[in-house]
């Protein structure tokens, strides 16, 4: 295998790069040069890949730890199970082992023919395509175990389920896959374009029978199919997540992997089962685990009669440690379970002889208070003389029964506290009560006279603008109450229809507007009598004779032109002129005397 050495060496000198428009150049690292055209025997990465060997089958020599590995292109190798090492030269235990063979087969004169066993060398021939079942590989101690009834129980199993949950089943072939010995111009294992290529080759010529008799009807169906790949995949140890190029050396040679045709459909199969499996090893695992415990917590009720509170896992384990159902579980989740049942059964203890204590205790204070004369000032030395002939009195313990009775004074004298505290509680209550009473009726007294403060001011301002608008609109002494109300209740601002008046109060104001008109009128007339009808006024005589004093008519020709006249109502022009007559003939009688 060496003796294209400098060759490849030459053409590993040789890479590929590509530029930034994506055009391929090739570059030698030895003599620094590039082109652009490829090199003589420059191989590609993929091309490098597909030119190494593929191991296709091994037999295990029997009597050793070697085994003898044949890869696809027809050469052979030895592979040791146990160092792991490979070696294409014969290992001297190999070269022993067979000399040895010879010997005996030479001894043996009519060999007993068996199945896959070679006359020339006696190993024992292992195809990779051969269920792990059939060849007694690690891979088939599993599924002996499922499919040999009476061999282990069922928890036997899922005791070993659980503890090989952490590490998948490796298949036997993956030290076929990884035990390929390299040479120098071996560059490592096969890629995914030469396994790819190694599959079509499989599907074109090698796996012709297989695929002939998927054709037969009365071959299995596409699911069945679908669901024995699934099986292999899961028999051959495929790991959740792993790659389909590290896992293919495991399945390719199954006739479950030639049963499905495509090789899209054994990828997407694959890819399907890797993502999937974790999952489903967790499911196996919890459901698995699930059976441990349920199956634990049967033994337990079994075994009853045997765990009460004093029981710990040293006894129980004692007794029943041989049960399959005990070795199931892990001790950590046995010793939880056991101590859980004990220490409910150590509560129902604790609980029952609570409750007996309570009830005696309660019978005993039954006693006390049935007496009626015992208070909080009672003494136990007084009053247990009286008690020694109830039968209540003898359930009780002599070191308990004092301890019960100052209980019991301790309990009359809470409950006279509580009464109390009820009491005064109630009186608290009362009281505050009685004062939100008197601050409610406080707050009405007070809102009461705040609205009748604010309807006052508004009044008062309802009055006031009523009595502008009297002012500006009624100037006549002489109006009437009915004649001017409909002209006053067309003010614009409604001063004469205010919601603050009522009409009997702006009838009342009207009135004593008018009145103060009429007043003022009075004295204005008064002013006009002193002004016109003097003492001088008196003395000039007129040619009837008659003078301002004694005669209305002449009084009336000298007050007619002034307009305060007017303003007087008629009929008390003539009193008050009389009136005002009258006083100066007094005054003037008087001033005579």
């Amino acid at each position: 295998m060496k003796g294209n050495g400098a060759p490849n060496e030459a053409s590993d000198a040789w890479t590929a790069h590509k530029t930034d428009t994506g055009v391929t150049y090739y570059y030698n690292a030895v003599s620094r040069v590039s082109t652009y055209e490829k090199p003589p025997g420059f191989k590609s990465e993929s091309d490098r890949v597909a030119g190494q060997p593929l191991p296709v089958s091994m037999e295990n020599l029997a009597g050793t730890h070697w085994a003898l590995v044949t890869t696809n292109d027809g050469k052979k190798y030895y592979y040791n199970n146990i160092t792991k090492v490979s070696s294409w030269q014969v290992p001297n235990e190999v070269v022993e082992w067979r000399k040895k063979q010879d010997d005996v087969l030479k001894e043996q004169a009519m060999p007993a023919p068996q199945a896959n066993v070679s006359t020339d060398t006696g190993s024992t021939t292992v195809s990779l395509s051969t269920p792990a079942i059939t060849t007694g590989g690690r891979d088939a101690l599993a599924l002996r175990g499922t499919s040999m009834p009476g061999t282990s129980s069922a928890l036997d199993l899922i005791k070993k389920k659980l503890q090989d949950s952490g590490s998948p089943v490796t298949s036997s072939l993956a030290p076929v896959s990884s035990g390929v010995p390299t040479s120098e111009s071996t560059k490592g294992m096969p890629s995914e374009s030469s396994k790819d290529k190694l599959k079509d080759t499989n599907e074109d010529g090698n796996m012709s029978d297989s695929s002939s008799d998927t054709e037969e009807d009365n071959g299995p169906t596409k699911e069945e199919c679908i669901v024995q790949f699934k099986e292999m995949l899961k028999e051959r140890g495929v790991a959740p997540f792993s790659k389909w190029e590290k896992e293919l050396p495991k399945i390719v040679f199954d006739p479950r992997f030639k049963a499905i045709p495509s090789h899209s459909a054994r990828r997407s199969l694959f890819e399907h089962y890797v993502k999937t499996r974790a999952e489903e090893e967790r499911k196996e695992k919890r459901a698995a685990q699930k059976a441990a415990v349920d199956g634990f917590k049967q033994l337990l009720e079994e075994a009853s009669e045997d765990i009460d509170q004093y029981t710990d896992y040293y006894t129980f384990r004692k007794k029943w440690g041989n049960d399959p159902r005990f070795e199931a579980l892990d001790r950590k989740d046995r010793e939880h379970l056991l101590n859980e049942r004990v220490l409910n059964l150590r509560k129902a203890a604790r609980e029952k002889a609570q409750a007996e204590r309570s009830a005696v205790a309660a019978g005993f204070k039954s006693m006390l208070r049935e007496r009626g004369d015992i208070t909080v000032h009672s003494r136990w030395s007084r009053v247990k003389d009286s008690l020694r002939n109830d039968p209540r009195y003898k359930t009780i313990k002599h070191e308990d029964r004092e301890a019960l009775f100052n209980e019991y004074l301790s309990d009359l004298k809470a409950a006279d506290q509580e009464a109390e505290r009820e009491m005064k509680a109630k009186r608290d209550e009362q009281r505050l009560k009685e004062r939100e009473r008197e601050l409610r009726k406080r707050k009405e007294r007070e809102e009461q006279e705040m609205d009748r403060v604010r309807l006052k001011v508004r009044r008062k301002e309802a009055t006031s603008s009523f009595q502008a608008l009297l002012v500006e609109t009624i100037k006549d002494p002489q109006a009437s109450w009915t004649e001017s109300k409909t002209r006053l209740e067309k003010d614009p601002q409604g001063r004469a229809t205010h919601p603050d008046l009522d009409p009997s109060e702006t009838e009342r104001l009207f009135r004593e507007h008018v009145k103060m008109l009429q007043e003022r009128c009075v004295q204005d007339y008064k002013a006009l009598l002193a002004e016109v009808i003097t003492v001088e006024a008196a003395a000039d005589k007129m040619e009837d004779g008659k003078t301002v004093l004694d005669s209305w008519s002449t009084a009336k020709r000298l007050l007619k032109a002034d307009p305060r006249y007017n303003k007087i109502h008629r009929k008390e022009r003539e009193s008050l002129w009389r009136r005002h007559a009258d006083e100066m003939i007094e005054e003037a009688k008087s001033r005579s005397k």
